[in-house]
């Protein structure tokens, strides 16, 4: 409400106005001061009046006379009172319509409360005068029939109690519905809702002919009664739910057969469906069901695989992984687990479905119908039978109107009901066709259903196999799912086909996890093979025995104390493969780059092992075996001929020196896989594939070979003629007699120093017998390029060449005559030897001789290019260590020292050289 300044107008001090007027000229409803209280001017102010205190002023007012107190007061006390009683008044005139503002509604409301009241007890009022006068009016009962009226009171009073069971069930029937439906005894809401029908046709009877009919008992429950009517269909409206909420329930496999069988018979109960509708609408829900247990899994993307060869993703991984998987990074025993419950509890849905459908509509004995017609027949008989234990229903099966009445609140007051409502049992027509299921008709329907289920479990199956990337999570799916199969009850035709599914999904899992393994080998060695090949690849290190050999590997660190065993197995596992690739002389990159293929061989033949252990998987390793040889074949075949490309491309190009390093590379790799890698027995190829593979390898390092022994000998060669080039220009100013010719020269030593070099880098020192064929062809080759070189010199050049050429012949002469031929070097000895006779030189010391003490003193830094010590006649017995050390003569220790190699004089001043000491 609107506020409003206050109207009221004093003319002069002591004036009275009548309540008229003080009244506001507004219609709006005020209230004005009382006619009594003093008014005062407006034109006095109002500064004062927060300290004037309002119930001081209220009980002091009434007293105050103005003649009193212009006599009594000061015109200053005067005034000053005037202002308090003005502030009094405003503040109580705000103050009343602040009220009114307020609770007006409030006012309205208790006036409108209290008219109705008056009128409510005028009402009663007059209801017990009418009383009294009704009382007052009636006439005397005649007392002749006394046993008769008694009687009849008697009857009227059970009638009442009779109707009021009957309304007290439909009462108390909601609530209790839903109780059953929350507790899914739909069948137990079933009989209730039924028997509830029934009471209220009961109730509703209205013949007048019928002598139990109401109207006949002095009863309208029509008109009487309308609650009963609006129970009813509040109860009527259970139907539908009951019918939504059991058909939802079919959906849930956990549940027993029996619990299954009483929602199927409420649906045939309450909405009269055919035992063959109700199987149509189990299997449907039981099918959705398995929808929904696929569509809860994440979907996997894959790529699609053309002719049943997978591709590699451009992502850089492997055919068969999930993009969940690669995004989330699941740990691999987590993905496992996620799959085996997965499809256990699909498989569980199928083998519940199956088999509760057939404890439900078939006969499990001859001479016992199924489950659901001994239910029908227990409702359709007047009386309970006796029967043996085995053929009794269960509890939640075998129900009864009394069982539906004692869970009523105050049951014992159903007892007032009829017999007729206390016995009720639906009705069944057990001679009807809708109330059997053919055993036919059954099979035909589980059969489409299991085929449809199966269809569903396959490409489940297939899919969420993709998860898996290793055999062995694979296999253990497998286990699991035949485990379960001997314990799914499931006929012999129906096991026979989950299983021949299980194993085909398998083999399939199993054989791309396989083949995406050699594909994964096959791209990462031809991508480390093109780094070979091209113009900016890294080029491969050289063999060296003591870098490679004698160079101790560093001892891991002790874990931390308290570390469980895991801390030790990884470090340990580690140094004690540096260790065996040390040993097997394998570089750091050549090691990398067989364990691409090496690796990939090893998982491969420890699935296979894996699998070849279980008893029961013959079969299907032998299908696994079968299709995965075509792609071991041709495996090896592409390594083979990639090998071949590499080394042809490498043999075309212009950088010599640096394509035959990656040449000599690729020689070791293919004479380590074709001789000691254990790549051909774990890749699983026979035997034909494999002698295949080693012949291209083979034939691949006689090429390789081949080219690097002319390579080789070429730059021994070039360098035996720079050495021999610089030699003359040191010697250009000295006679032979001055700088007598005692040995080799050391251009010949620094050229075979170099051969021998060359023969290290090939890393075959664990291939003697390569090693050995190498050795002496090259040396053959050396001998016959040193021969074809020499030019024709002085007599003082030819007695150098003469002692080169004998030990040249030494060397020779230590190998086998079959394995190296000297008949040329032996000619050029002689024309030698002839020239220098014919020129009157002097030999001396003896050629021969000379070669034998050089050859000893430098049979260790020659070693490459003599043959082994096993080809060499064994020492005798009771040599000592030495000589069996040097097989070829230990240098006598009183001869005067000559170097084996040219070395220049120490300067004086090399002692005051500053050495870092370690």
């Amino acid at each position: 409400m609107a506020r409003r300044p206050s109207a009221i107008s004093v003319a002069s001090f002591g004036s009275l106005k009548s309540p008229a007027e003080l009244s506001y000229s507004t219609s709006a409803p005020t209230f004005a001061p009382s006619p009594s209280a003093p008014k005062f001017p407006r034109s006095v102010s109002s500064t004062h009046s927060s300290s004037v205190q309002p119930t001081r002023v209220q009980d002091e007012t009434p007293d105050i006379d103005p003649d009193e107190l212009f006599a009594r007061c000061t015109i200053f006390e005067v005034k000053a009172k005037q202002v308090q009683l003005r502030s009094d008044a405003e503040a109580k005139q705000e103050e009343l319509r602040v009220m009114v503002g307020e609770r007006y509604r409030d006012l309205l409301q208790a006036s409108t409360s209290i008219i109705s009241m008056a009128k409510s007890a005028k009402r009663v009022q007059e209801a017990f005068q009418e009383t009294k006068d009704a009382i007052a009016s009636r006439q005397q009962p005649y007392r002749q029939h006394p046993t008769s009226t008694v009687g009849k009171e008697d009857s009227h009073l059970q009638t009442l109690q009779v109707l009021s069971a009957h309304i007290k069930l439909l009462l108390d029937a909601p609530e209790h519905l839903w109780r059953l439906i929350e507790r899914e005894k739909y069948f137990h809401a079933t009989w209730l809702f039924m028997l509830a029908r029934v009471v209220h046709r009961a109730l509703s009877r209205d013949d007048d002919q019928d002598e139990d009919s109401w109207l006949n008992q002095s009863v309208n429950v029509a008109e009487q009664f309308p609650l009963i009517q609006r129970q009813w269909e509040t109860i009527s409206h259970f139907r539908s739910q009951i019918v939504h909420k059991a058909t939802l329930s079919l959906r849930t496999h956990e549940k027993s057969s029996e619990d299954t069988c009483a929602t199927i018979l409420t649906l045939h109960i309450l909405e009269s469906r055919p035992l063959t509708d109700t199987l149509t609408t189990y299997l449907s829900q039981r099918t959705r069901t398995m929808h929904t247990l696929v569509s809860k899994n994440p979907v996997i993307m894959t790529t699609a695989i053309s002719n049943g060869i997978p591709t590699t993703q451009t992502n850089d991984h492997p055919l068969g992984v999930s993009k969940l998987a690669q995004s989330k990074c699941i740990p691999a025993n987590d993905r496992l687990q996620a799959v085996k419950s997965s499809l256990l509890i699909l498989v569980e849905v199928i083998a519940r479905t199956v088999n509760c459908a057939r404890n439900v509509f078939q006969s499990q004995r001859p001479t016992q119908p199924a489950l659901a017609i001994r239910v029908l027949e227990q409702m359709h008989t007047e009386s309970p039978t006796v029967s043996d234990p085995e053929t009794t229903l269960p509890s939640e099966l075998a129900l009864s109107t009394q069982m539906i009445l004692s869970g009523l609140p105050s049951s014992s007051y159903f007892t007032l009901l009829p017999a007729s409502i206390r016995s009720y049992k639906p009705y069944v027509e057990l001679s009807s066709a809708s109330s059997s299921v053919p055993g036919h008709f059954l099979e035909d329907k589980l059969r489409t259903w299991f085929d449809q289920s199966c269809s569903i479990l396959r490409d489940s199956l297939d899919r969420w196999l993709l998860e898996l990337n290793s055999v062995k999570s694979v296999w253990n799916i497998r286990s699991s799912l035949r485990k379960w199969l001997l314990t799914s009850e499931l006929v012999r035709m129906e096991q026979t086909a989950l299983d021949a599914l299980f194993e085909e999904a398998v083999r399939k899992r199993v054989t791309a996890i396989w083949v995406n393994t050699i594909h994964g080998a096959k791209e990462l060695f031809l991508k480390a093979l093109s780094s070979l090949t091209s113009s900016i690849g890294v080029v491969s290190e050289d063999f060296s025995p003591l870098n490679s050999i004698y160079v101790p590997q560093s001892v891991p660190p002790s874990p931390l104390t308290g570390s469980g065993p895991s801390a030790y197995e990884l470090p340990y596992q580690m140094y004690r493969a540096a260790l065996q690739s040390q040993l097997r002389g394998r570089t750091p990159r050549l090691q990398t780059f067989l364990n691409i293929l090496e690796e990939s061989a090893a998982s491969l033949q420890k699935d296979y092992t894996r699998i070849s252990l279980d008893q029961t998987s013959k079969e299907l390793v032998s299908n696994l075996v079968e299709a995965y040889l075509p792609e071991a074949k041709a495996f090896c075949s592409i390594i083979a001929d990639a090998l071949t490309s590499a080394t042809d491309e490498l043999m075309n190009q212009s950088d010599t020196v640096r394509a035959m390093r990656n040449m000599v590379f690729l020689g070791r790799v293919a004479v380590e896989l074709s001789l000691t890698s254990p790549f051909l027995n774990n890749i699983g190829c026979d035997e034909i594939v494999a002698l295949q593979f080693r012949d291209k390898t083979g034939l691949l390092f006689d090429r390789i070979i081949n080219r690097w022994k002319g390579h080789a000998a070429s730059s021994a060669i070039s360098v035996y003629d720079h050495a021999k080039f610089h030699s003359t220009l040191s010697d250009i100013f000295l006679t032979p007699s001055n700088n007598p010719v005692t040995g080799p020269s050391p251009a010949l030593t620094e050229s075979l120093c170099a051969l021998s070099t060359s023969l290290h880098s090939l890393g075959l020192a664990h291939h003697p017998s390569q090693f050995t064929n190498i050795a002496s062809s090259l040396l053959s080759l050396f001998i016959n390029t040193f021969i074809r070189d020499i030019p024709n010199g002085d007599t003082g050049r030819n007695v150098q060449i003469l002692y080169d050429a004998t030990f040249l012949q030494c060397l020779a002469s230590a190998w086998p005559s079959q394995a190296l031929e000297t008949s040329s070097l032996d000619k050029l000895i002689t024309a030698l030897q002839s020239e220098v006779q014919s020129s009157g030189g002097h030999l001396q010391p003896d050629p021969e001789q000379a070669s034998k003490e050089y050859l000893m003193r430098t049979q260790m830094l020659l070693s490459a290019l003599l043959p082994p010590s096993s080809s060499v006649q064994s020492t005798k017995e009771g040599a000592d260590k030495m000589s069996a050390l040097l097989t070829y003569g230990v240098p006598g220790a009183d001869s005067t020292f000559l170097s084996a190699v040219e070395l220049v004089k120490v300067s004086t001043r090399f002692p005051l050289l500053l050495v870092e000491t370690r």
